[in-house]
Parts: structure tokens; C-alpha cells; sequence
């Protein structure tokens, strides 16, 4: 196949194209019917302007026949809920097939009295979300979030991540399971362990959903990036090893997640901007332990940015996806979204787009892969007064 693009900026040409065969990988699917605003002085100057910057990427068969064609990023639908926050949302959603079938959105928020919230959905935003969860627990930035994968039959358990508000802003790790007689709630603090921001959550690849995920960046003067496996066991959650990567230094909370294109070898995506330059950095993993530095983007941040890795089979959506807010001359902070063919062209070859929103902390995008539609997703906290939560889907 051949893919073709413009460059990220207007008027700038710059053709691209990758071989591949998957016309059978695409046939055979057919058959089985089967991502805190930071502080610090700003290094460049993000476009303010809500225009595509971009043309097309266009992915064709060997036969020239259109697989599909891609486009611009473009709002299709947009919501602003009735809930307020203090920094942006944690999106967590059901990107690739896996059980259970439910919820298929999780949407957590540290609400204007500091405590934290989430709330699921099984549909687009159209159907909306129900059964809010207010806990008992604070925080002065947003939580992490992510679903689990069995305990609670129908109704999956949620685990969440959070820098307390103590004094020494501890970080925490919640686990919740849903029963008939009520829910299960198994928390770990870890005493060691701060972060001036909050902190990122993601499943490791032990086959189970038995182990967690936490990256944060410390109190250190660098602000060091680290991640820790949090095990959960029949005694509750328990502290694993723990590595501190003193080269990666972040002026935002840090976004780690679990490549979902089904790539061989299999990887995790490691993202922060630098807190000397404000730069979006990134790194890859097989493992989330020894990791390899990235080309970084050309594109700058006062919070980390959100990123996501899909499988274009199933979703029939681009494969890799960011979005960031915007800083600097923009001081509306609109929301600024990419696309790529695949993570390994992720800077080279992209099509970019800052939409018509602002926000304040950094957006999240997520994918629901289920009914009613597959949905590219993007939440964010919005700048006005009150500061609602939106949420819109996205189009190519």
C-alpha cells in the first residue's frame, strides 16, 4: 500500500509512502466479522489559530483501490457536561477488543472540591454516563484512570491514581471492585513516592490484569520520571520494583500507555515535555523498563500530551494519535490533535490539526470500539468559568 501527505505545515509539500500488504489482513477481518497546566517559563510559540494545517493521509491498496482515505481531524459531535473541574479529565476507553463487555468508557475528574470522581458509560456520547462516583479522596490536580478486566462480572473493576494532598503530595493507587452487596475498595499509599502532578496509569502485559502500571514525575529538582508496578493480590495491593529514569525530566504529568495496534515486538508508549524546553518527548518499550528515546515532536507544552496506538483493521481509524494543548502566544491553550501512520513515523509523517476548543490542562483522546459506532474521542476542561468537562468525537 502507499500512503501520501502533505507536511504539517501550510504549503509545505512533502510526499511519503510505505508498502505493506494488507489486503489480506483486511479480507480476513471482514471474514471473523470482526490520552495540570505546568509551570515554567514557555519555550515556543503554539499556533492560536483553529485551522487544519494539513492534508490528507491516503492509504491505497497494491491495486490502487482506497482502503480508506483519511482526511483532516474534525469535530463530529460535542458534549459539555454538567460536571466542573479543576484540571482536565483521565479517560480510560474500550480501544480493541477484550472482556468484559462493559463499562466501555470510564471518565475520572478531581471536581472543584478537590475529590475525585468517575463516571462509565457503555455508549457514545450521545447515551452520556451514569453512575457517578464521588470518593472520599483529594487531590489539587486530575486522576488516572483505567478499567479492569473480570472480578465484577458484567461490570468491571476501576482502578485509579492520584497525588494527594498532603503536605508531601504522596501518590496513591485505588482499586474498586462492583458487587451485587456493594462495591470492594482496595487502596495503597505510597509513602516513598511524590509527584508535584499527576501521575499516569496503565495494565502490564501479564496476561491477567493483575499488575498495574504507575509513572509519575518526582519532587526531585529535575523532576525525574519514574514507574513502579503496583500487584494486586488476595491481601490487597502490594508495592513492586521500581525504576527511576534520572535522563527523562517533565514539566507536566507524564502519559504511559499500552500500544494497542497489535505490533510485533509489542510496546508501551512513555510521553512528557521537557521541563527545560517545553518539547513533547517521547520514548517506546517492550517491557515499560528499559525504554528508547524518540524523535522528539515539533511541538510544545505546558502539560503532558495524551497519546494513543490503535489497531486501523478494526477501528478503520489512523493508528497513532496525540493530543496536546496549545501554550505560548496561544494563551486561549486551544486543543491540538495528530494522526500517523504508524508510532514509528509518528514525527516525521503526520497530519495535525488545532481545533476550534481551548482548554485548560492538557486534553485526552480514547477510542470506543462498541456500539453505537466506533468513536474517536477527545475530553478536555474547558476555560469557562465554571470549567465543564467536554467531550467531542472525531472524524478523519
Amino acid at each position: 500500500m502507499h500512503w501520501r501527505q502533505a507536511t504539517r505545515r501550510i504549503k509545505q509539500q512533502v510526499a511519503g509512502k510505505i508498502y505493506g500488504g494488507m489486503a489480506a489482513a483486511v479480507t480476513a477481518l471482514l471474514l471473523l466479522g470482526g490520552a495540570f497546566v505546568g509551570s515554567g517559563a514557555v519555550a515556543h510559540a503554539a499556533p492560536a489559530a483553529s485551522v487544519a494545517q494539513v492534508t490528507a493521509i491516503t492509504q491505497v491498496t497494491a491495486n490502487d483501490a482506497t482502503v480508506p482515505t483519511y482526511g483532516t481531524p474534525h469535530e463530529t459531535g460535542k458534549v459539555v457536561l454538567p460536571e466542573t473541574s479543576i484540571d482536565g479529565p483521565a479517560l480510560w476507553t474500550q480501544g480493541m477488543p477484550s472482556a468484559p463487555t462493559g463499562p466501555m468508557t470510564v471518565l475520572a475528574w478531581t471536581g472543584t472540591d478537590d475529590r475525585l470522581n468517575y463516571m462509565t458509560g457503555n455508549g457514545g456520547i450521545s447515551n452520556g454516563f451514569s453512575g457517578k462516583t464521588t470518593l472520599g479522596e483529594t487531590s489539587f490536580v486530575r486522576p488516572a484512570v483505567v478499567r479492569g478486566t473480570g472480578e465484577g462480572g458484567f461490570v468491571a473493576p476501576v482502578a485509579l491514581a492520584w497525588t494527594g494532598t498532603d503536605a508531601a503530595h504522596h501518590l496513591n493507587v485505588l482499586y474498586r471492585v462492583p458487587g451485587s452487596t456493594g462495591a470492594t475498595t482496595t487502596k495503597l499509599t505510597l509513602w516513598n513516592d511524590t509527584s508535584f502532578t499527576s501521575p499516569s496509569l496503565e495494565w502490564a502485559t501479564d496476561g491477567v490484569g493483575k499488575t498495574l502500571l504507575l509513572a509519575w514525575a518526582g519532587t526531585d529538582a529535575g523532576h525525574s520520571l519514574n514507574i513502579i508496578q503496583v500487584q494486586i493480590t488476595s491481601q490487597g495491593l502490594a508495592q513492586g520494583p521500581k525504576t527511576t529514569y534520572w535522563n527523562y525530566h517533565s514539566s507536566g504529568q507524564p502519559e504511559l500507555i499500552m500500544d494497542r495496534t497489535f505490533s510485533s515486538p509489542f510496546q508501551y508508549f512513555l510521553g512528557w515535555t521537557d521541563q527545560t524546553s517545553h518539547r513533547i518527548m517521547w520514548a517506546v518499550s517492550p517491557d515499560a523498563a528499559a525504554w528508547t528515546l524518540q524523535p522528539p515532536f515539533a511541538e510544545w507544552s505546558g502539560s503532558g500530551p495524551s497519546m494513543l496506538g490503535l489497531n486501523e483493521q478494526l477501528t478503520h481509524f489512523p493508528p497513532f494519535w496525540m493530543a496536546w494543548a496549545g501554550t505560548g502566544t496561544d494563551t486561549a491553550h486551544h486543543v491540538n490533535v495528530l494522526y500517523a501512520p504508524s508510532y514509528a513515523q509518528a514525527t516525521t509523517n503526520h497530519v495535525m490539526v488545532t481545533l476550534p476548543e481551548t482548554a485548560l490542562g492538557g486534553p485526552v483522546v480514547g477510542f470506543n470500539i462498541y456500539l453505537p459506532g466506533q468513536e474517536m474521542l477527545v475530553a478536555w476542561m474547558g476555560t469557562d468559568q465554571a470549567h465543564h468537562i467536554n467531550l467531542a468525537t472525531l472524524g478523519v
